[in-house]
């Protein structure tokens, strides 16, 4: 199987992305397990630090190689971490890749952090795939205001110092789904983004779940590598266990939770078939 990093400067070069899901249960998990199955499209599956608390990144990761065993293409992440140790151990573990977030930090703090993080990660798996963050990307509902977006000259002066291979940016995306106005992405501006960093870098694009499919297009054909989903599976598990619990007549818990994965498995597959097929 090829490495995270082979994928990823495939991807890039042919104007594809990387789902990256997050698991917040073991139902959510199979259906992605089972979605790369069916379509043989490479995906990363990923925990936030309370999704950690509660999985356990240790199990996904046990779950995650017996995948890539049977010879499955899904990548390890542990998503918007600041502590520095845990990242550490996991890399150590086997993670493909890790993400430190310190943008509540100040600038020249989460600059020089990321930088020795980088270095102390580079000295032990040289492969690993980091990825950094220096503007906090805002929670759906809450007021976007434009001057917390990227900055390309500033993003290229981060990435050089930090030698991140991967940069989450800010482009007028949100974490969620903002139900009453839809997310709208400053394309022009994530173009100026890829334009000062060169074809080195890769772009990440989290908040996936609220951006359109025009947008998603775009913004791979501009560079975007890697787009975060969450939501849209935490919605759509709520929404077929709701119908499930009114409709079976059942205490078998997996009697319950089988739609579940299958209404999942499809949402999965769209993500993974989208942003494969988004070719200029």
């Amino acid at each position: 199987m090829n490495s995270l990093r082979q994928v990823l400067s495939e991807y890039k070069l042919n104007h594809k992305a990387l789902p990256a899901f997050n698991i917040d249960s073991f139902e959510i998990y199979q259906a992605i397990e089972k979605a790369v199955a069916d379509t043989n499209l490479p995906c990363i599956v990923q925990l936030s630090a309370g999704e950690d608390k509660f999985i356990l990144a240790e199990r996904l990761y046990l779950l995650v190689k017996r995948a890539q065993i049977e010879g499955l293409p899904i990548y390890l992440n542990m998503d918007h971490s600041e502590d520095t140790q845990r990242l550490e151990h996991l890399i150590k573990l086997g993670f493909d890749m890790v993400h430190l977030d310190l943008s509540l930090q100040d600038y020249q703090t989460n600059l020089n952090t990321t930088a020795e993080f980088i270095k102390k990660i580079r000295a032990i798996n040289p492969e690993a795939i980091i990825e950094a963050e220096f503007n906090h990307i805002s929670l759906a509902g809450s007021q976007i205001d434009p001057k917390s977006y990227t900055n390309p000259t500033q993003a290229k002066e981060f990435i050089d110092q930090t030698q991140a291979d991967l940069l989450a940016v800010s482009v007028g995306n949100v974490h969620g789904v903002n139900q009453k106005v839809p997310e709208k992405l400053d394309l022009n501006l994530l173009k100026q983004i890829r334009q000062s960093l060169g074809d080195a870098q890769y772009l990440t694009l989290h908040g996936g779940s609220g951006v359109s499919i025009d947008d998603i297009t775009s913004a791979i054909n501009l560079g975007i590598v890697k787009i975060n989903i969450n939501t849209d599976l935490r919605l759509g598990f709520k929404q077929s266990l709701n119908q499930n619990l009114a409709q079976i007549q059942s205490e078998k818990i997996y009697e319950l939770l089988n739609p579940v994965v299958e209404y999942l498995e499809n949402i999965v597959k769209s993500k993974l078939l989208n942003f494969s097929s988004a070719n200029v």
